[in-house]
């Protein structure tokens, strides 16, 4: 099995279990105490891997830096915004494939700025992946 394959089974797989345990949380307690719980979990695991891995953080250009840290902010802005769907919608089903659909934000942002290009198949499935937020949503 390829590495790249390898570490895409094992986010999927993270991710996966992620978007679920929410909706346990939040059986118990309210969306932004749910959410500093987990920006806990997420700063000891920054933590473990800087220990574990010792990235090298020292001479890091900003044009690196600057997007990293926006990745952050956004991921916990876009957590945020999930714990309170979470607790406002009557399904995790729901929910978390709805929100799953944000690649087609990464695909557009990817066609204007890094001038990607989709062939026709790809293109179908991001007009599928949209029709899929109404059937989704749809009550």
């Amino acid at each position: 099995m390829e590495e790249w394959l390898l570490y895409s089974i094992l986010a999927l797989t993270a991710w996966g279990v992620w978007a679920f345990l929410p909706k346990v949380a939040l059986g118990y307690i309210d969306p932004a105490a749910a959410f500093v719980f987990e920006a806990l979990g997420g700063a000891v695991t920054g933590l473990l891997v800087m220990l574990l891995l010792r990235p090298r953080l020292a001479g890091a250009p900003i044009m690196g830096i600057v997007p990293a840290f926006c990745t952050g902010v956004l991921g916990y802005l876009g957590l945020l915004f999930f714990m309170y769907a979470v607790r406002g919608a009557a399904k995790i089903s729901i929910v978390a494939p709805l929100t799953a659909l944000y690649p087609i934000v990464t695909i557009v942002l990817a066609l204007i700025f890094l001038d990607e290009k989709l062939n026709l198949v790809q293109c179908a499935g991001v007009i599928l992946a949209l029709i899929s937020i109404f059937l989704i949503a749809h009550k």
